[in-house]
């Protein structure tokens, strides 16, 4: 799945799940929502559930495998729920002091703001949760991060958006929730898959072999490539000639540099047509490939001060010089004495060869027939009674 394709299955998983969400609830408890405010709590943290399981979900259809997908659908959930739940609580009680000044001062924009404000920080719940999800999959703190930008984002859209539904919508409340749940989910994934492409390090493009235009994000500290199910970015059908289930495998430094080694494999590894025999530092627009699968590294700029080579070799001590006394003069040795003209003999030439004369046909008689035959002794046949003699 190519980046663009990433950010908009993101926005489209957050809304769906959001109305799933917001129906199963709206089902089972919507019709005590406007006279319980428990029940509104507990619907707005139960909805931010599935939200976290779907968008977390969204990162892995990079290369999607069962297993993987189940466990980002795990953590996410987890990671939602508790999120959605602190966010659900800072957010009512804000909803909650606002809607208490407004009995005096009878203005609805205090209940805009505190709708804007209580929605901005449930999104901010729900975006550390599903980036602590990812960042736990992932083993990558960066990945906290971007949720909790797409949270702040995508909370504050859809709080800007509820409190404009509330107020167009106030004698149809059921639909205006089932509109804000959906909005809510449809920006908070939008604004985390853009998040994921914009803050990007590093990043992988298939260009040639099994499904040409994937691309995949290096978020994880260790990519392994090959046709193993367990395998970071697979390789099969028609790119799994000459490759091993894991082929090779990248992993990122700590000084931010990105190694490529070869998993001692049958074929090899080539990188830029150069085939690699140790652990290999990776550069921007490099072409890795193995089998008939060619995938292209990318990187952002290095930072100042960062090396971009690997360290030199260490110098040679130099050695204390040899003593002119101790230096044994030695005698030249003569060059051999060319010889003597005279005895020089010159080498006898080769005997030429004698020619042979060719035998001559004679004439002679058939002993059985009689006739005249001319021609070779042995070689003669008669014509008449075919006597060779």
């Amino acid at each position: 799945m190519s980046l663009i394709r990433l950010i908009i299955w993101s926005s489209l998983i957050g809304g769906w799940t959001a109305f799933f969400g917001w129906l199963v609830m709206e089902i089972a408890v919507g019709r005590w929502v406007n006279e319980y405010d428990i029940i509104a709590f507990l619907m707005a943290t139960l909805v931010a559930a599935p939200i976290g399981g779907g968008i977390c979900c969204a990162s892995g259809l990079t290369n999607p495998r069962l297993e993987a997908l189940v466990k980002r659908l795990a953590l996410g959930f987890g990671g939602g729920l508790l999120g959605g739940l602190l966010g659900v609580l800072f957010g009512f009680c804000i909803f909650s002091g606002v809607n208490a000044s407004n009995k005096h001062l009878q203005s609805t924009m205090f209940d805009f703001a505190g709708r804007v404000v209580g929605w901005t920080l449930i999104g901010i719940g729900i975006g550390c949760g599903i980036g602590a999800g990812e960042g736990l999959f992932d083993r990558s703190l960066k990945k906290l991060r971007n949720g909790l930008i797409g949270g702040v984002l995508g909370g504050f859209l859809g709080g800007l958006f509820f409190g404009l539904i509330a107020v167009a919508m106030s004698q149809r409340a059921m639909t205006g929730r089932a509109v804000s749940f959906v909005l809510l989910g449809l920006c908070i994934g939008l604004f985390i898959g853009l998040a994921q492409v914009i803050l990007k390090e590093a990043w992988l493009t298939v260009e040639g072999g099994f499904r040409p235009g994937r691309q995949m994000i290096l978020g994880s500290d260790l990519i392994t490539m090959g046709t193993s199910e367990k395998a970071s970015l697979i390789f099969i059908a028609y790119g799994a000639k000459g490759v091993e289930p894991i082929h090779l495998k990248i992993t990122k430094q700590a000084d931010g540099r990105f190694l490529l080694e070869d998993n001692q494999s049958r074929t090899g590894t080539l990188v830029n047509g150069q085939p690699v025999s140790g652990p290999t530092q990776l550069k921007d627009g490099d072409a890795i490939q193995f089998g008939v699968n060619v995938v292209r590294f990318n990187e952002r700029a290095k930072r100042s001060g960062t090396p971009e080579t690997l360290p030199a070799a260490p110098k040679e001590t130099p050695k204390a010089p040899v003593p002119v006394e101790a230096v044994t003069a030695k005698a030249p040795v003569p060059a051999p004495k060319p010889a003597p003209v005279a005895a020089i003999q010159a080498a006898p030439a080769p005997p030429k060869p004698v020619a042979v004369a060719a035998p001559k046909p004679e004439k002679a008689r058939c002993p059985i027939c009689d006739k005249e035959i001319v021609g070779l002794p042995g070689q003669r046949r008669c014509g008449k009674c075919f006597t060779t003699f």
